[in-house]
């Protein structure tokens, strides 16, 4: 039966002896139960070499004989202990192992997340000073737009009190006929503040006012001048009266042959992401302006003022691709393609001289020669360098690793649902908790990474899309491949593909724009329309075909009974004999993948509303 270490008696045993066997005891360091048993066993020793002893002194003297022979009492216990492991059993051999392993992993565990959750970035480079580098040209500031397009927003910041006033006296030609509530209730707002100077937050609800104008104007500004009510027209001439002198200087700056401008930085450790661009929502404002104009002086009967303001707003356009930032580059594509939207428009609905065509489409294709219409990635891959080093913890063992702080950050600015930074540890997300703790790919990974995800998208901007289906080339699905399991690049991946085929889009849409009036000019000088396009080149109208991205063949063009048609077969490459793309609401909508992108003839504005 198994003893406890209370029940062994060494009372029996010289005091010598008894000392001796409890520092072995507590040398042992070991189970108690183990403990227990080597105190029998030792006692029992002792007891069996002291039997035959007459008396305590011969007792005293063979104990510390014993106690020479057993030796140091250190010693004695490491043998000791050492001997009983080996006679344990495997079984429990393996649990002891089991936990020991099991405490390690803990300890390492702990030391790990210690160590994950102190580190910190180290900022090296100011990407937004080496972009500034490359988006500034070797020119001189006086061939810089940037002053004139600053100077026309600035001058635009503030809606003065006589419009706000003339469009509340005017309010109900402004909206349809369902919208008069909402009008009406606007001009009260109007009359009420302009009546009450007394009130507090002034500055703030006139912003509110003027804001909210801004909304209602915008709901029939966008139709031809000639589709607009005579009221509309009144308010349209005044907003136009009141904006000349910054539509102006855009004109003046869309003259001069460079933009760009100091990009700044929200805070100073916002970095490429905190880039300010303050400007772009005026800019389109603008572009909308000019296009009004345009349509205005057209009206009048003034087409080469028309065509001049058309010709600026595509300049003002170009001005913002380039080396950009991808948002300042894609308000480029979208004012050239209002631009060349608006040529198309007017050039239906008036009868315009060959002459003023023929100027038309010669400064035209000046403006857009050797334009390059493929979308930049240096911004979008400085940019990622950047939150790199804001991302990743300075390189200590392991190469830098994520800091979910800045990480956490960018999961609630970009609204990706790859990484919630707050949720991750929930027991249901643990396997990808551990996989970014401790399997995610350092610093250095990181950056040759996203060098192969922009090398994959560049190489690919210079396909068009009808290149990119003939090779059968799953772009997204390639790019997701090269950033697969790489959480970081997951959350700052923008969507390249989209940005492409909006690009070739835009370059269809200029080179059909060129054709039209190729086309017309035609029609004027010869009294028919071609019979195909290569007669255009033949008889010196047009340089070269208008190609087709998405076919990688000249637009379709056909002659009618009494006009022509001229089509992309769009983005589900299907050619559908011209028949117009409808949006979910059968509204003609070029573009979409259910119908051709028809250039001509151009659909009424009440269809592609």
């Amino acid at each position: 039966m198994k003893k406890k270490l209370s029940q062994v008696d060494l009372r029996y045993l010289p005091r010598c002896a008894g000392e001796y066997i409890k520092l072995v005891i507590k040398k042992m360091r070991y189970r108690k139960q183990v403990q227990a048993d080597v105190l029998a066993e030792l006692a029992s020793d002792f007891e069996e070499e002291l039997k035959e002893c007459t008396g305590d002194e011969q007792k005293q003297q063979i104990a510390r004989q014993l106690i020479d022979e057993f030796g140091d009492v250190k010693l004695l216990a490491a043998l000791l202990r050492r001997a009983k492991k080996r006679c344990r059993p495997l079984w429990r051999t393996i649990v002891a192992r089991t936990f020991q392993v099991i405490g390690v992993l803990i300890l390492c565990f702990i030391f790990y997340i210690v160590w994950f959750l102190t580190g910190k970035p180290v900022i090296t480079t100011n990407y937004v000073a080496e972009f500034n580098k490359i988006v500034r040209p070797p020119a001189d500031e006086s061939l810089n737009a940037a002053q004139l397009y600053n100077k026309a927003v600035d001058l635009c910041e503030e809606t003065s009190d006589d419009f706000l006033l003339f469009f509340a006296k005017n309010h109900q030609a402004v909206v349809d006929e369902k919208d008069q509530g909402r009008a009406k209730e606007l001009a009260g707002k109007i009359d009420e503040f302009f009546s009450n100077s007394n009130r507090l937050n002034l500055q703030e609800e006139r912003q509110d006012i003027q804001d909210e104008v801004s909304g209602v104007l915008l709901r029939f500004m966008g139709k031809k001048y000639n589709e607009l009510t005579v009221g509309q027209r009144r308010i349209a001439d005044r907003w136009l009266h009141d904006h000349n002198d910054a539509l102006e200087l855009i004109i003046e700056g869309s003259r001069r042959p460079y933009y760009w401008r100091e990009y700044e930085t929200e805070t100073a450790e916002g970095g490429m992401i905190g880039v300010l661009m303050p400007n772009l929502s005026d800019f389109r404002r603008f572009a909308f302006n000019l296009r009004l104009r345009a349509w205005l002086r057209a009206e009048q009967g003034r087409y080469q003022d028309a065509s001049d303001d058309v010709k600026s707003c595509y300049r003002f356009g170009q001005h913002l691709k380039g080396d950009k930032i991808l948002i300042e580059q894609l308000v480029g594509i979208a004012i050239e393609a209002l631009s060349v939207q608006t040529i198309r428009d007017i050039l239906g609905e008036y009868e315009i001289d060959s002459t003023v065509l023929a100027d038309l489409q010669d400064s035209f294709e000046q403006i857009v020669a050797g334009e390059n219409f493929v979308a930049s990635l240096k911004a979008e891959k400085l940019c990622v360098y950047d939150e790199i080093q804001r991302c990743f913890t300075e390189d200590r063992f392991g190469g830098g690793h994520l800091y979910l702080s800045r990480i956490s950050s960018l999961t609630s600015d970009y609204q990706n649902d790859v990484m919630d930074v707050e949720t991750i540890f929930s027991p249901q997300q643990w396997p990808r908790a551990v996989k970014v703790l401790f399997a995610h790919p350092d610093k250095e990974k990181t950056r040759k990474t996203a060098d192969c995800f922009y090398d994959f998208w560049t190489k690919l901007y210079l396909k068009t899309p009808c290149q990119i289906k003939a090779e059968v080339i799953d772009a997204e699905k390639e790019a997701l491949e090269i950033i697969e399991g790489n959480v970081f690049l997951q959350i700052l991946a923008p969507p390249l593909a989209r940005v492409n085929q909006i690009a070739y889009r835009n370059k269809t849409d200029v080179h059909a724009t060129v054709a039209v009036l190729a086309i017309l000019r035609y029609s004027k000088d010869k009294g028919s329309y071609p019979n195909d396009l290569q007669q255009l080149i033949t008889a010196g109208y047009l340089r070269q075909l208008p190609m087709d991205s998405f076919s990688d063949k000249p637009l379709v063009y056909r002659k009618t009974d009494d006009d022509f048609i001229l089509y992309s077969v769009g983005p589900n490459f299907t050619d559908e004999g011209g028949e117009y793309s409808r949006d979910s609401k059968g509204r003609i909508q070029n573009w979409l993948d259910n119908g051709d992108a028809v250039f001509w003839p151009a659909a009424n504005s009440e269809a592609l509303k």
